[in-house]
């Protein structure tokens, strides 16, 4: 178990857990020499590394139009060198001695704040995102040495950072987020890292597991993407801007005939739309058009994702 200042805290934990063995290893996360020696030390008293849990993390306000330039940088620059470069950096030195005993697993505690955003704490927000996109990169390249990566991603839960904006009128709309109408314990967020760090979820590695109370919903936004994509406008009957017209492509390999939607590599995930004679949206990734298309057009999803319209001619295939 690791901490920074709070020693006697740290102490009073440890007293609390069953059974023996149990280490206390103290060090500034913003300090990379600093963190090396804790997690060598960690290494030493427990006889080996199996687990490594990423849960330090500073919430300092910073909200854009309210923060002097100096504020600023000072609070981008204490954030992510605990939240995310601290990591890092531990999960570095963890490696070394996982990969010596062919095993080891890593769980990030991240944040719903990485996709619901923070607005009043962006570096934050910024650095949990970078979490998860950290985590999942080492789930690639850890598994063939038997070292499996996950994420939490926690709403609101009740932590010594958050009690006091809890105590506050805030707090109400805070818990209402969730149709719960409370927020996170400890001990469930808790009991996700267990689960991540057990030899039965090896095959999450590289999960991100949300913990939101269904106060955010990530799913449901993707839905909404993927309806946008596929031509039903959830805002209504929005204008669409002209763009310039379709230049002339070569024909697709495998095209299906016209009247059917066809996207080059991806039609092995779209595959074709028989019988489609009207306006379609495809990804803005799609870079050759179809033979007879007679309309493009550009527009935003509602989620603000870029998306293409094409009109295919029917007709025989060509």
């Amino acid at each position: 178990m690791h901490y920074r200042d709070a020693a006697a805290a740290a102490e009073a934990v440890r007293a609390e857990l069953p059974g023996g063995g149990h280490a206390v290893v103290r060090a500034d996360l913003a300090d990379p020499e600093a963190v090396r020696a804790m997690v060598d030390e960690a290494a030493d008293a427990l006889g080996g590394l199996d687990v490594l849990v990423n849960n330090a993390g500073v919430y300092v306000p910073h909200p854009v139009t309210a923060t002097s330039y100096e504020e600023w940088q000072d609070a981008w620059r204490a954030t992510l060198g605990v939240n995310l470069v601290g990591a890092a950096n531990a999960t570095w030195c963890a490696v070394r001695h996982m990969t010596a005993r062919g095993r080891g697993r890593v769980v990030n505690v991240g944040s719903r704040g990485a996709f619901r955003g923070e607005p009043a704490h962006p570096a934050y927000g910024a650095s949990k995102a970078g979490l998860h996109a950290f985590g999942q990169s080492l789930a690639v390249a850890l598994a063939p040495h038997g070292i499996t990566v996950a994420s939490v991603a926690p709403g609101y839960v009740v932590t010594d950072m958050t009690v006091e904006e809890l105590g506050t009128p805030a707090g109400d709309v805070i818990r209402a987020q969730s149709p719960f109408n409370r927020v996170a314990l400890p001990e469930e967020v808790a009991a996700a890292v267990v689960y991540l760090a057990s030899p039965e979820a090896a095959w999450a590695s590289g999960a991100v597991l949300d913990l939101n109370g269904a106060s955010y919903l990530r799913l449901a936004r993707y839905l909404r993407l993927a309806r946008a994509v596929f031509g039903e406008d959830l805002a209504g009957d929005r204008a669409v801007p002209d763009v310039r017209p379709v230049p002339e492509a070569e024909p697709l390999p495998r095209a299906e005939e016209r009247g059917r939607l066809v996207v080059d590599h991806r039609d092995r995930h779209l595959g074709a739309v028989p019988g489609v004679q009207r306006l379609l949206m495809v990804p803005a990734q799609l870079r050759r058009e179809a033979p007879g298309v007679v309309r493009f057009r550009q527009a935003a999803g509602p989620d603000h994702e870029r998306v293409r319209m094409v009109r295919i001619l029917p007709g025989d295939g060509p």
